[in-house]
């Protein structure tokens, strides 16, 4: 196991590091300046709180990422409430132990009721500690999501533009193009200008696009693999109504033409007959959904699921981080189909 924070400890960074604990120490003693200027009443006095308030701050500082470290190594990727909560009670617990520390230290032979009348003391103490550390933790997280979104935007769009450029993805729509040109030029030229749409929006480098745009990357897609398979073996059912959907809602980009694309290489092109491709939107009111309907390859075909299963968990995650639980995929599947839907938010 991983003794790195960053790697076990859900979305925190790693922070057992030289480069992360120099960190916490400069944010550490900049945290106590901030407190010595707070009450200091002269020069004097600011250095005198200086060293009292970094002798204090240092220690839970630096106790809290030493823990955290050992505690981590025991930790095989928490969620995000068992990680806060880890940091949570380890800096509360040493923020603690250094408060009662130091008023035993300042009352000498005083009973420990002497404690208990400075509460205030220990309990602004804890107060403190908890609120940075809540920030901290809140900045960690969005900073975090905001990376995993980049990550699995980047990541849609090579995967996208690595499967336009196959080579037998362009070698068969360049070669389908070229037999076109004798043949009938008119759709040799609508060709060429579909596979330049497929290409412009992949390198488009929008986390954002319509749904337009999105269907009609979809449709780019279908009509070349329609060249492609022949019109007898692909056949496509748009189950839409155009007039009422919310074509200029925005969505991050490949969430449908994914499915569709993973419909016709793991449905349809296994089977020597073709099969119905059916694509259906509807507007839900608050909600798009979604769903992309395919037969099923024949009994012992092989339509390499493995590659699949990626696809769909990749879709998954580009959903929770796009939407969180307000989107969701489903899979139903039957003797003869395959179906995967989902829904989206209207934004």
């Amino acid at each position: 196991m991983s003794s790195s924070i960053g790697k076990t400890l859900s979305y925190l960074p790693n922070i057992c590091v030289p480069q992360a604990l120099l960190r916490a120490v400069l944010g550490a003693e900049l945290l106590a300046v901030v407190l010595a200027l707070a009450v200091a009443t002269d020069l004097r006095d600011f250095f005198v709180n200086l060293g009292m308030h970094s002798l204090f701050v240092q220690w839970v500082a630096l106790a809290s990422v030493f823990t955290l470290c050992f505690v981590a190594r025991f930790f095989v990727r928490p969620t995000v409430f068992q990680a806060s909560a880890i940091v949570l009670v380890t800096v509360a617990g040493f923020t603690l132990l250094a408060s009662v520390l130091g008023m035993l230290a300042s009352f000498g032979n005083d009973k420990l009721a002497n404690i208990m009348t400075s509460a205030l003391f220990i309990f602004k103490n804890l107060v403190i500690a908890l609120v940075i550390v809540l920030v901290l933790l809140r900045y960690f997280y969005i900073h975090n999501q905001w990376e995993e979104s980049v990550e699995a935007d980047s990541a849609a769009k090579y995967d996208a533009l690595q499967a336009r450029m196959r080579p037998h993805f362009l070698f068969n729509s360049l070669n389908t193009i070229a037999h076109l040109v004798h043949i009938d030029p008119n759709k040799a030229e609508a060709a060429l200008l579909d596979l330049a749409d497929i290409m412009r929006l992949t390198l488009d480098k929008r986390s954002r696009i319509s749904l337009k745009e999105e269907l009609d990357l979809t449709l780019a897609y279908l009509r070349m693999e329609g060249l492609r398979l022949g019109e007898k073996r692909l056949h496509i059912k748009l189950d839409m109504d155009q007039n009422s959907l919310p074509l200029d809602m925005d969505m991050p980009p490949f969430l449908l033409q994914p499915l569709v694309e993973n419909a016709v290489y793991h449905g349809i092109q296994p089977r020597q007959d073709g099969g119905l491709l059916t694509i259906s939107l509807y507007d839900a009111g608050k909600t798009l959904d979604v769903s992309v309907t395919n037969p099923l390859p024949p009994t012992g075909v092989s339509t390499h699921t493995k590659g699949n299963h990626i696809a769909q968990e990749n879709m998954v995650n580009r959903l929770r981080l796009a939407y969180g639980d307000r989107a969701n995929l489903r899979i139903q599947k039957n003797i003869q189909q395959y179906r995967v839907s989902f829904s989206i938010p209207k934004e």
